[in-house]
């Protein structure tokens, strides 16, 4: 049996938490603030978590807010998601959301953010019986920067990339991913930069050089660890990869790598470039993603209870 660790402040601050939660339309319970993790000398690292109606247990989908590791909140995102209206279709679908906190670039190399982003999926398992959740049906869905962390919750990573905060003895690993173009591979970035691209990732203060502590030429090793490309194999979780064709922050050609190393190992992958889509899917008709996501998920985090 997992032995399972809970720093005091956690175990304290849980019943104020949940005497915080609200019933919204549909009888969708919400938690705002849920603390899950305190990491020394740092801030509070806290998720909002919105459960459907029902006994359940739900699926859960974990959601991780992009803005280059440098900056971004989970309830703040691009116009052009905000009107996907991503909470009411995963609810609507039966799907619980977790929107969760990691420590920026400015506060921590990484595997800081991962750290953080294990912790959350530590601490959601560890109180699944609480929440009305299923530990066996976790999902990560992440844009951007959140795409990157969502991948590599469903790899197989190091100990090293498991960190030490908050809730610590479940299983950090999520059983699907959603990556909405995510870098994968920080070593062949640069080089796969659409002609017209208005973001340089080569130079001492770019996203890439700020997450792993310097330039991806300064810092291969550094790089490559923090590159999900690195850490596929046939373990993997069954990815969802979602990239616009013309995105002009993280190439497309990251998805397509990501994809290809999937299949290589063996894995379960399923590749959807967007058409003449930019970044957050900008000059894309998004009306029908969210029935992608849906049905991949569905595929990938199948109800145990249908069989019966």
């Amino acid at each position: 049996m997992t032995q399972v660790k809970i720093p005091p402040g956690i175990h304290e601050e849980l019943d104020q938490c949940l005497r915080r939660m609200v019933i919204e339309p549909e009888g969708v319970r919400f938690w705002p603030e849920l603390l899950f993790a305190q990491p020394a000398g740092f801030r509070a690292l806290t998720m909002s978590l919105r459960v459907p109606a029902g006994d359940g247990p739900h699926p859960l989908v974990i959601y991780i807010h992009g803005g280059g590791w440098l900056f971004g909140h989970p309830h703040s995102m691009h116009v052009n998601l905000a009107a996907m209206d991503i909470d009411a279709a995963l609810l609507g679908a039966g799907f619980a959301v977790a929107r969760v906190s990691y420590r920026l670039s400015s506060e921590g190399t990484f595997p800081t953010q991962l750290q953080d982003c294990k912790s959350a999926v530590r601490y959601l398992r560890h109180h699944a019986d609480l929440f009305g959740l299923d530990p066996e049906r976790f999902a990560s869905l992440g844009e951007s920067a959140g795409g990157h962390l969502a991948i590599l919750l469903g790899l197989a990573t190091p100990a090293e990339f498991e960190g030490d905060v908050g809730v610590c003895g479940p299983s950090s690993q999520v059983n699907a991913v959603v990556d909405w173009y995510g870098i994968t591979n920080l070593q062949t970035l640069v080089e796969q930069a659409l002609p017209d691209s208005f973001v340089r990732h080569d130079t001492a203060i770019s996203a890439p050089a700020q997450l792993i502590g310097g330039t991806i030429a300064q810092c291969p090793e550094a790089a490559r660890a923090a590159s999900p490309v690195t850490w596929v194999n046939q373990a993997a979780a069954p990815c969802l990869i979602m990239h616009g064709t013309m995105d002009r922050v993280v190439p497309a050609a990251q998805g397509a790598e990501l994809y290809e190393a999937m299949k290589t190992a063996n894995a379960v992958a399923r590749w959807e470039p967007l058409e003449g889509a930019d970044h957050c899917f900008t000059g894309y008709d998004t009306r029908h993603i969210m029935d992608s996501v849906i049905a991949f998920l569905q595929t990938a985090l199948p109800d145990p209870r249908d069989k019966q």
